[in-house]
């Protein structure tokens, strides 16, 4: 079993991605590689605007490569929950906005010919108690009045037959989704930023941001750029370069795990439409078919972030095995962790701190929702854009999250309580 990402292994980074060395000027420098960063990077560099990505290693080594590719609606936090805590407009704003960010995925996709196996046939969500299906039902009913958004529910049979798996109380269908290859996406769109004109900036980790009165002096492992503004797109990898910004966004542990090829036959039983999949807890289980016919089974449940890989893995075996018997006798061939990035009020934010933009916070849904903070924030620094629903909604701190070790275990502990007691 090897301990790297599949993604990585099946596509590695190519030896012709057009890296520069580290510029003396540019209009915008963006801290981090991966796909918020590069998506920024393309629509800014559409824009003429002269911008650099400076990668701390290689260009998406980080959650970027390590992702599931899902590329799903919505956000941790419920929609009716958003539309409490913000009023309707806001959130039929921001509900909108998780729709484009699918199909923004699908154009960068389509504009740029990258071929990253792209394809929408759907996500489920899976009820792993009866109380969660009843749950489901009040959303889908919701949906249809509040959203007019077509959302469709699985009975417990329905549901056995869509995932090969006895053990769920029901399910919910959502189409709108899709799913990728995240590697290929990835370095399809960092040469997409080259050929705009953008600047790939590899092992170039930020030390030191110089505050001028018409920019900053950025300092780093391979020198100094200027540059008019900085954006700093590092999500669950955000540390101690911006200290206010560290504290809105905490870094959670994913584990994934990806068995040998399975027969034909096998895939089609477990999941015969080539749906992604989670279940319904808070600390949820993910799960798709790859591209290459291998069954991906992952979760948000281990939040150790210095945690032995293969303990954990041995641990999401079991828990696989548990749902999908047929996999008993199945190798591994793969196991891997990365950071994600959650925000308290789980959802992603825009702003500025201390004169540094930043766009963050996808806590465990990123992929399409990176594409849009991404755009969003290149079009705001170009002057495309006067606002954004992700730049209303202000973020939510509290004064004990300091040090991100002594907070996990009792977020941990709190979402085992809520998992309990639904």
């Amino acid at each position: 079993m090897k301990t790297i990402p599949l993604w990585q292994d099946d596509y590695p980074r190519p030896e012709t991605l057009p890296v520069s060395l580290l510029p003396e000027s540019v209009d915008v420098a963006i801290v981090g590689g991966g796909y918020t960063g590069l998506t920024a990077a393309y629509f800014l560099a559409k824009s003429g605007v002269e911008t650099a990505v400076l990668e701390q290693d290689r260009i998406g080594s980080g959650a970027s490569s390590r992702n599931a590719g899902i590329v799903t609606t919505g956000f941790r936090q419920s929609l009716a929950n958003l539309f409490d805590l913000h009023g309707e407009a806001l959130g039929r704003q921001l509900w909108q906005a998780s729709l484009e960010a699918v199909d923004l995925v699908g154009e960068i996709v389509a504009d740029e010919g990258i071929a990253c196996d792209f394809a929408r046939r759907g996500h489920l969500t899976l009820a792993v108690k009866p109380s969660h299906f009843k749950s489901m039902k009040a959303l889908v009913a919701w949906s249809a009045s509040e959203l007019d958004f077509s959302l469709q529910l699985l009975s417990p049979e329905e549901t056995a037959t869509a995932v090969g798996s006895p053990t769920y109380h029901g399910g919910m269908v959502n189409e709108w989704s899709a799913s990728l290859h995240p590697s290929k996406y990835l370095y399809g769109l960092a040469g997409a930023v080259a050929r705009q004109g953008g600047l790939l900036c590899e092992k170039t980790a930020v030390t030191r941001l110089e505050k001028f009165a018409h920019g900053f002096l950025v300092h780093t492992s391979q020198g100094t750029v200027k540059a008019r503004e900085v954006l700093l797109a590092t999500n669950g990898y955000t540390g101690k370069l911006v200290r206010s910004v560290q504290r809105l966004v905490f870094p959670m542990n994913s584990v994934a795990i990806v068995t040998e090829p399975l027969t034909p036959a096998q895939q089609t039983y477990l999941n015969p439409d080539g749906r992604t999949a989670q279940d319904s807890r808070w600390l949820h289980h993910y799960f798709r078919l790859t591209p290459d016919g291998r069954f991906l089974f992952g979760s948000h449940r281990h939040w150790r972030l210095e945690q032995d890989l293969l303990d954990c893995a041995a641990a999401l075996r079991q828990q696989m095995v548990k749902r999908f018997p047929l996999l008993a006798d199945v190798p591994l061939a793969y196991a891997w962790g990365g950071n994600l990035g959650q925000t308290f009020d789980l959802v992603p934010h825009i702003g500025r701190l201390n004169g540094v933009h930043y766009a963050l916070g996808y806590s465990g849904q990123g992929v399409a929702l990176s594409a849009y903070l991404g755009r969003e924030a290149g079009l705001l620094l170009s002057g495309q854009k006067r606002t954004s629903p992700f730049v209303a909604i202000q973020p939510v701190t509290h004064f004990y999250y300091r040090r991100y070790g002594r907070f996990a275990p009792l977020l941990s502990h709190y979402y085992r309580f809520l998992d309990w007691i639904s």
